[in-house]
């Protein structure tokens, strides 16, 4: 009389792996393709455009001012340098004829802007490292500022070229 064999233990294991590894590849090649189009986004590989966003922005800005340029604009008196660090730092020192507009404190410190929304702004902060100047600019953006740029290397930058400071 033959029985019915039993199902060895290792068939089990060997199908229950198979599965297993269907499963794990099914979710590797997905966060591979996840992680693919991540890259594309940060590293501007959207080529037509499907995975990033446009911002409108004032046609007649240029976001970014860089040596010499800053410098031949400030001796040229062709724009309102505008430093967005707190009042005491400010104080210590400033690139002349700058104006004191604290990043968290811009609403109370827009009367010192011009009222001309079309003068050239120049937002700065302490360094290279400090975002302020960028987010100033772009809340003066929203404000209807329509001329301003940011001068991303600050204060540190402006001091190690060897250009004047003033103090208060």
């Amino acid at each position: 009389m033959n029985s019915p064999q039993k199902p060895h233990a290792g068939s089990i294991h060997s199908r229950f792996d198979r599965i297993t590894q269907t499963q794990l590849l099914k979710e590797l090649l997905f966060v591979c393709i996840w992680i693919g189009f991540g890259t594309l986004t940060l590293w501007g590989g959207d080529i037509f455009g499907f995975l990033s966003f446009s911002h409108n922005t004032p046609t007649n800005t240029t976001l970014q001012v860089e040596f010499p340029h800053v410098y031949d604009i400030w001796k040229r008196g062709e724009g309102v340098f505008v430093d967005t660090r707190p009042a005491t730092y400010f104080k210590r020192g400033h690139i002349p004829g700058a104006v004191n507009v604290p990043i968290n404190r811009v609403t109370q410190h827009l009367n010192v802007l011009p009222t001309n929304k079309e003068t050239p702004l120049i937002t700065y902060c302490g360094s290279i490292a400090c975002p302020n100047s960028y987010q100033l600019m772009h809340v003066l953006l929203g404000e209807g500022y329509l001329n301003v740029r940011y001068f991303p290397r600050g204060l540190k930058g402006w001091q190690t070229l060897g250009y004047p400071l003033e103090t208060e």
